[in-house]
């Protein structure tokens, strides 16, 4: 039956510790959301200090007469439009192959190349893409080149299956996916920000260990910036993660985090907001009008970039959310209506009821009056005897604790006299034995050597020492903060002390005298004398040092 009991308790509060967990992440996802609402908020400041930026460097594009520097400022201009805006994208990508073809530059040239071919993955143009990667030839390439190469072969297969999403095709893709990303990988290097997020996406479709690439996700946001596209990305595949094994609180924290990124990053090919919308939708009638305007601004973003594969699946999820939400906004108008008509005739029958009020508050008003009188002094009292049996409580507590203390004193003090009368009963037998057998000179010879062993005087130190820190638990604390910190005293455990502090224990005791304390502990007198004089050296307060000794521990805890 107890056996019963322990193990119903054991599950019950296996229950509330989750419960308790569940409903902190909600919060915590609930202040997340409103976190994504103040960004999105603030998502045409950020484009606006994209815009900037990119009119910058057209600026300096005109005035760059160099045709290399001009190649390398084409490719920023892409690398800004790339999940930014897909026409402007590839308007500069071609510029830049023309003329890269025109000055004979094969690395512009394959570069370019592989720039169109991303453009094309991710903008759903997987057999256009498939022909400019075919034409390229990266035998003898630098390694940046191939490392390009072969992911943008592993993004292409891997977006291809993602839109196929059946049993024939979805496989194959996912598979030349895999060893496009197995090959790509002796070409990453640790010095490159995608580092980690190539690890996580190897341990995720190749080596299928979530738990290693979690690992390697998470190293992602922890060293990137929220402003960069792969934070989102590590983002998006943490959530997915989660959702995979059914974690669905981490799964919303991280496809939060997600969208606040793309939003940051004005990532307009983006399918974190889309999937959170979808999920809001799904799990929480409540956010209904959330994901109403989460699933608009995923469609904007598609239609911004022309994304022609985001607006076919924002276009088969939006009807849904959308009709959902005028729904409820139908049923509030009705419940708002019938609210109007229940709260006039509240009001009607509240202004009723003041009348009748406003008569009974001038009776009650006297009563009230004196019954606050008596309350008040009421509580006075209460107040003063619940001080007084705090005060009591106290008192009774410290007492016990005190009696507890002197009763740990008492039974040391009589256990060791009792062990010394011992000692002095067999030095009693141990004298008369050798009297006795007239072994007087080596009797004399014995007393006059004999002193309390090394193990007694061990013993001795060690029950002083627990009596003493027991009276005293924050005695070498106290000494310490006298002391200079390069000079304080470590203690190998807390119910120990050392020679130095033992001394100026016995000195707290009020044993000030060097050869009364070097009876006690068994040393020389010069010996006490120069730890003393060490000790005090370290003092912060040199002069007062005795005199603060004896006010440590002035109120026995």
């Amino acid at each position: 039956m107890c056996a019963f009991r322990y193990t119903l308790m054991r599950v019950l509060m296996a229950f509330l510790l989750s419960a308790l967990a569940s409903m902190s992440m909600h919060a915590a996802n609930q202040r997340d959301l409103q976190r994504l609402d103040e960004t999105l908020d603030q998502r045409d400041s950020y484009t606006q200090r994209k815009l900037q930026h990119i009119d910058y460097l057209k600026a300096q594009l005109k005035a760059q007469p160099d045709s290399e520097q001009q190649l390398r400022l084409y490719d920023q201009l892409f690398d800004e439009y790339y999940v930014f805006k897909f026409d402007s994208a590839r308007y500069y990508v071609d510029i830049a192959l023309t003329l890269s073809r025109k000055l004979h530059k094969d690395y512009y040239i394959k570069l370019n190349l592989l720039r169109q071919a991303q453009l094309y993955a991710i903008g759903g143009l997987y057999s256009e893409a498939i022909d400019v990667l075919d034409n390229i030839n990266i035998e003898g390439s630098r390694k940046d080149l191939k490392l390009q190469y072969y992911l943008t072969y592993f993004i292409l297969y891997s977006n291809w299956a993602n839109y196929c999403s059946d049993d024939r095709f979805s496989p194959i893709y996912a598979a030349r996916a895999r060893d496009f990303l197995k090959q790509a990988m002796p070409f990453l290097e640790p010095s490159m920000p995608f580092w980690d997020f190539y690890h996580g996406e190897y341990y995720i479709y190749v080596e299928r260990n979530d738990k290693k690439a979690l690992y390697y996700y998470f190293r992602t946001i922890r060293r990137l910036s929220k402003n960069s596209r792969y934070y989102a990305m590590a983002s998006f595949a943490i959530a997915n993660n989660y959702s995979a094994h059914g974690d669905q609180e981490r799964y919303e924290q991280y496809l939060i985090e997600a969208a606040i990124s793309d939003a940051i990053c004005c990532t307009r090919e983006n399918l974190a907001l889309q999937d959170l919308a979808t999920y809001l939708f799904r799990e929480d009638n409540n956010n209904i009008e959330r994901a109403d305007r989460y699933i608009n601004i995923a469609m904007e973003d598609a239609k911004f970039f022309n994304a022609r594969l985001r607006i076919l699946e924002i276009s088969q999820k939006m009807p849904t959310i959308v009709a959902s939400y005028e729904q409820q906004m139908m049923n509030r108008n009705n419940t708002l209506k019938w609210a109007i008509i229940v709260i006039s005739l509240l009001v009607f029958g509240s202004l009723m009821a003041i009348l009748y009020i406003f008569r009974q508050n001038k009776l009650l008003t006297n009563r009230r009056h004196q019954l606050s009188q008596s309350n008040s002094k009421l509580t006075e009292l209460n107040f003063k005897l619940t001080e007084l049996n705090s005060r009591l409580a106290k008192a009774n507590t410290m007492l016990v604790d005190t009696n507890r203390k002197r009763e740990r004193l008492a039974k040391l003090y009589i256990d060791l006299c009792a062990k010394f009368i011992d000692r002095l009963a067999h030095y009693q037998t141990f004298v008369q034995r050798k009297i006795k057998a007239n072994q007087v000179s080596e009797l004399l010879s014995k007393i006059s050597s004999s002193r309390l062993s090394d193990e007694e005087a061990e013993v001795f130190r060690n029950r002083f020492d627990k009596a003493f820190l027991d009276l005293y638990p924050t005695f070498t604390t106290e000494l310490n903060a006298l002391l200079e910190p390069e000079h304080r005293i470590a203690n190998s455990d807390n119910h120990s002390m050392t020679s130095e502090q033992r001394i100026y224990a016995l000195i707290r005791l009020g044993v000030k005298e060097s050869s009364e304390i070097a009876s006690v502990l068994f040393y020389s007198p010069q010996t006490i004398y120069n730890y003393r004089s060490r000790v005090k050296n370290w003092a912060v307060n040199k002069e007062a040092f005795e005199e603060d000794i004896m006010k440590i521990g002035t109120i026995i805890q």
